[in-house]
């Protein structure tokens, strides 16, 4: 009978021990790269197992990127548009860069899509914001003026 107790006790501190083990799990690299993140890609690894003991796991005091993004209807400033097969990727690079060195927080987007090479700047959600920032662009940097247009597109929302 007192076996019996006792091994029952130990049977049931056990699942207890199992239980909060296993919903304290390790994150490794490889399972945070596989995690799928909405607006990305997706990411396999194929290693050997003793590959991922090697790896080790991520320590609690390290941040892995905590910023996602919603997509939504909103507006950019086209800052540029060239289908120039010569000059085109070379002049929004050029004009990004600038823009860059003058408004280091905004998000600038540079696509290609044919036949035309575009540089988007910005993420607003009304028009009104986007315009008010376009204004301002054109104080500080007046020789992108002529070009600048305010268009609708999906725009990337921080989410805190």
């Amino acid at each position: 009978m007192k076996h019996t107790f006792i091994l029952s006790i130990l049977l049931i501190a056990g699942v207890c021990f199992s239980e909060i083990h296993a919903q304290v799990k390790q994150v490794s690299i490889i399972d945070d790269l596989e995690t799928f993140v909405p607006g990305e890609g997706i990411i396999q690894i194929s290693s050997d197992p003793k590959i991922m003991e090697l790896i080790g796991v991520l320590s609690p005091e390290v941040s892995v990127s905590t910023v996602d993004y919603l997509k939504a209807n909103g507006f950019r400033i086209q800052v540029v548009m060239s289908n120039n097969p010569r000059t085109a990727r070379k002049e929004v690079d050029n004009k990004g860069n600038i823009i860059k060195e003058t408004f280091p927080d905004v998000a600038i987007y540079k696509g290609y899509k044919a036949p035309n090479w575009k540089l988007l700047v910005g993420d607003f959600l009304t028009k009104s914001d986007a315009d008010a920032f376009k204004e301002k662009m054109l104080k500080s940097i007046p020789e992108l003026g002529k070009e600048m247009y305010i268009v609708t597109d999906k725009i990337n929302i921080p989410v805190q």
